[in-house]
């Protein structure tokens, strides 16, 4: 299958209607998906299932267009919101982890890593001899095209961070984009790291 013909899923595009809708309203979202050339997708929303929605070049049109209409600066600052926006959709209307919900606290975040390559149709999850658990998005299409001296890809650090803060509360673990295809490097590669007074110091400065 090449990239062109691979799919997201239903579910994936409904919590990012929904999603978008929440963050810039009716008017705004609707704008945003009428520039992508979706506006059959937002007038004629998908159920919250797992069938095979849009292609993942369609999807990323979606992102793109925030791009286009704040710039990259913008953009990268409400991809984040977006991301985080998304999966929290997923998980309380989609209920996408209600499966999950009592399992020891390592094993829901991995469960739901795993679950979002699927939903999202990108990426694999590495799981590190330590036991940490990585995002590697090999195959991320978002950043195509644009060469930064930054890493770009902030919805999807949105939405690995709502997995980290369903998974073992908010203010655990910040997640952080290491690799960018868009800085020169092979793969957009994602991280987590255990949030102390320190972490908190470069946060806030960066």
């Amino acid at each position: 299958m090449t990239e062109a013909e691979k799919r997201t899923t239903n579910i994936a595009i409904r919590a990012s209607i929904e999603g978008i809708v929440d963050i810039l309203g009716t008017n705004g979202a609707k704008i945003l998906f009428k520039n992508a050339g979706l506006i059959h997708v937002f007038e004629n929303p998908p159920g919250y299932d797992w069938n095979p929605s849009i292609t993942i070049p369609e999807q990323a049109s979606i992102y793109s267009e925030v791009a286009n209409l704040l710039g990259l600066n913008g953009a990268i600052s409400l991809w984040r919101r977006m991301g985080y926006t998304v999966l929290k959709f997923a998980v309380e209307v989609g209920h996408t982890l209600d499966a999950y919900k009592d399992l020891p606290q390592d094993e829901k975040f991995y469960k739901e890593m795993e679950l979002f390559t699927i939903g999202s149709g990108k990426g694999r999850v590495v799981k590190n001899d330590d036991g940490s658990v990585d995002f590697d998005c090999f195959d991320c299409i978002h950043c195509a095209g644009y060469k930064t001296k930054r890493p770009m890809c902030s919805h999807y650090v949105g939405f690995i961070q709502y997995i980290s803060d369903w998974a073992y509360g908010k203010g655990v673990y910040i997640a952080r984009e290491t690799k960018c295809k868009a800085m020169g490097d092979g793969t957009c590669y994602f991280q987590f790291e255990k949030i102390d007074e320190f972490t908190v110091g470069r946060v806030i400065k960066g």
